[in-house]
């Protein structure tokens, strides 16, 4: 069995436990999201922590910064502009659809997938976190686009013009929730330290390292428990007629199109070997969960949304073969 089938095969075995768990009801019905939030706010934080303490920030990773931001914000721009009709139709639904594009699950999905085909390579593991920070950057973006067009909509409701103050404190709220991000928080306080070169006492480097080797496979066994959460009953009303169009662009675009895309931005900008290698295969991640998450709070796009993270979760099965099939076709991998 080929290191891609066998890393494919654990990652949805993992999944598929904890979909069988969710299904049969074996823990409480709150189970899924308690794993969830312990993955959010503390392993993940801790191996963020732990490998940024030790991250090298030479040229190569400077070129993967600059190559992956620019990556995606082009993709999420052209994605837009697609889903918009060329800003015609601006609004949630645009929004949504091109931040599933261009926000893939480089934590939950992409960081056991890389530490599987990659085994001991910390320059992989390296890539995969830090475009895991990078895609916070088209997060913001259609978290502030979405906040603006749900105040709009409410101010026409109401018959209210338009109010710089209610804009400000869009604004003002999203900054105290990036204030509040534990990944940022714990790769800004590790960055920290590795650059200034300070040594951290064995123990606490000790308990980072244990805390973040849980999160992996809590990550996989939550995810399978959130999709059979959604599969069983929690879409809502969903029509497939309407929404086939965009679920196909979705899973075309962030499967094949937007890792293409994301290679030849980093190739371009000077990123190289496994770094390169590890960063395109983790923008060919299916769709975030978080994506679902902020639809679900905006109350468009649901059923859609959900949808499109099912869909090219089981459909990258198939495409992350192909992706690691170009990759060693031109010598990465």
């Amino acid at each position: 069995m080929s290191p891609i089938i066998s890393a494919l095969f654990t990652i949805f075995g993992i999944m598929g436990f904890g979909f069988l768990a969710e299904r049969r009801q074996l823990f409480p019905q709150a189970m899924g999201l308690c794993l969830n939030r312990f993955v959010y706010w503390v392993s993940l934080p801790a191996l963020l922590f732990t490998q940024m303490c030790t991250i090298p920030m030479d040229a190569g990773t400077r070129a993967l910064v600059w190559g992956g931001l620019a990556a995606s914000f082009l993709g999420y721009g052209a994605f837009y502009m697609l889903f918009s009709a060329g800003l015609r139709r601006n609004g949630p639904e645009a929004t949504l659809r091109s931040l599933a594009v261009s926000f893939p699950n480089a934590a939950f999905f992409g960081l056991p997938f890389i530490m599987m085909v990659y085994p001991g390579s910390e320059a992989a593991i390296n890539a995969n976190m830090l475009c895991a920070l990078l895609y916070t950057g088209v997060s913001i973006t259609a978290d502030v686009s979405l906040e603006l067009f749900r105040g709009a909509r409410m101010r026409a409701e109401q018959g209210l013009a338009a109010d710089s103050a209610a804009r400000s404190a869009t604004f003002r709220r999203i900054g105290r929730e990036l204030a509040r991000n534990p990944m940022l928080q714990a790769s800004l306080a590790g960055l920290v330290i590795g650059m200034a070169g300070l040594p951290l006492p064995e123990a606490v480097l000790r308990i980072s390292s244990m805390l973040g080797s849980t999160c992996a496979p809590l990550a996989l066994f939550s995810m399978g428990m959130a999709l059979a959460a959604q599969i069983s009953g929690a879409l809502g009303p969903f029509s497939l007629r309407e929404s086939l169009l965009p679920l196909s662009l979705i899973a075309v675009g962030k499967l094949l199109i937007y890792p293409l895309l994301a290679y030849a931005v980093m190739s371009l900008a000077g990123c190289s070997g496994v770094m390169l290698a590890s960063a395109t295969v983790t923008f060919a991640m299916p769709v975030a969960v978080m994506v679902y998450i902020l639809a679900e709070r905006d109350g468009s796009c649901v059923a859609e949304t959900s949808m499109s993270v099912v869909s090219t979760t089981l459909l990258s099965l198939f495409t992350l073969p192909l992706v690691m099939g170009a990759l060693s076709l031109v010598g990465l991998y």
